[in-house]
């Protein structure tokens, strides 16, 4: 385990959260607002798993962890840390099951991250992006303690989005 909230234990993600990437990846707020990961069936969700998540975890000592409820062990999303092309600092990101979100389950597992940036990773500065359409999160973000900074289009895919940053001291 990595941390743990109020709620949710964060964990490294692993082959048996193949089929809960599956279907949040492929969720029409998902594909909207973060992007088309291309992941269409369980094999192609377990080289997400390995060739994302798991590679940024070894080369990085951070990545997007597995977010449980603890009163019944369900995978509902993820949240952690991203490290991207053409963003000076490693970014927060999060997303939930349709049916898990505005539950607060955004805001207590993305708390749980910038804490353990802070205190376990000594990082001091995250920074995160949104779609500029994705009212929920802007508002998620600002309540975090982001501050908008300015408007990037992401290499990778040529889109868009608002650039927060977040100083911790």
């Amino acid at each position: 385990m990595i941390l743990d909230t109020t709620r949710l234990k964060l964990r490294l993600l692993n082959h048996s959260d193949a089929e809960m990437i599956l279907a949040l990846l492929n969720e029409e707020s998902f594909i909207k607002n973060i992007g088309d990961k291309a992941v269409r069936n369980l094999q192609d969700a377990l080289n997400y798993i390995s060739n994302g998540p798991l590679t940024m975890q070894q080369d990085l000592g951070f990545s997007l962890y597995c977010c449980v409820k603890k009163d019944d062990e369900q995978a509902i999303g993820v949240s952690g840390l991203i490290k991207r092309d053409g963003i000076d600092h490693p970014e927060i990101g999060f997303a939930f099951l349709t049916q898990y979100c505005r539950q607060g389950y955004g805001y207590e597992s993305a708390l749980g991250v910038i804490n353990y940036a802070n205190n376990r990773l000594a990082l001091k500065h995250l920074q995160a992006i949104c779609n500029p359409d994705n009212e929920a999160s802007k508002t998620l973000l600002q309540r975090l303690g982001f501050s908008f900074n300015k408007n990037i289009i992401l290499a990778e895919n040529n889109k868009t989005v608002m650039l927060f940053d977040l100083n911790s001291s």
